[in-house]
């Protein structure tokens, strides 16, 4: 009877943590899905943002047709497999080309040289944030208990998203001469 009631509880508790680790899975695939939608949003405002930016200031043409190619196939790119981070990745080495061409244009300040920086730099974030939860995913299906019991169900596998992400040259911030403040 020990033994019965033993083994009642070890399952009743082998349940339970296999429901809570259900929910939990279910949960961060909820984040992983949160955040492909943000960062699908983020590379398509970047995109924008780099066409916007290749015809409204003065880059070589070379470099202004270049940019704007890469802008519009990324804009075009649907999800956020292979083909978006080929797309993506050109995107940054058009950047990098005008950047190289014309410094002048991102150093420059400017509302293009302003809008075309944050896009760049909240692309970046919402990779990393994206890459970090699709870690977090991860390493809950590499648990043997989720591989044992099947809890991922038919959840599709994450996958990183990969792409070449440059800094962009940036106008020099005036430092401000006055007193000093001692401690």
């Amino acid at each position: 009877m020990a033994y019965l009631i033993a083994a009642v509880v070890v399952v009743a508790l082998v349940a339970l943590y296999a429901l809570r680790t259900a929910r939990r899975l279910d949960r961060l695939h909820a984040r992983v899905d949160a955040a492909a939608a943000g960062l699908t949003a983020q590379l398509l405002r970047r995109a924008a943002m780099a066409g916007a930016f290749g015809a409204s200031v003065s880059l070589k043409p070379e470099a202004a047709a270049a940019l704007a190619s890469a802008a519009r196939t990324a804009a075009e790119t649907p999800g956020l497999g292979g083909d978006r981070e080929v797309a993506e990745t050109a995107v940054t080495r058009a950047l990098l080309q005008a950047a190289t061409s014309s410094p002048e244009s991102f150093t420059t300040p400017s509302p293009a040289a302003t809008e075309m920086h944050d896009a760049a730099l909240r692309a970046s974030f919402a990779r990393r944030f994206y890459n970090d939860t699709v870690r977090d995913v991860l390493a809950v299906r590499d648990l043997r208990v989720v591989r044992w019991l099947r809890l991922a169900g038919h959840a599709r596998h994450p996958a990183y998203f990969e792409m070449a992400d440059a800094e962009l040259p940036t106008a020099q911030i005036p430092v401000a001469s006055g007193p000093t403040i001692e401690p």
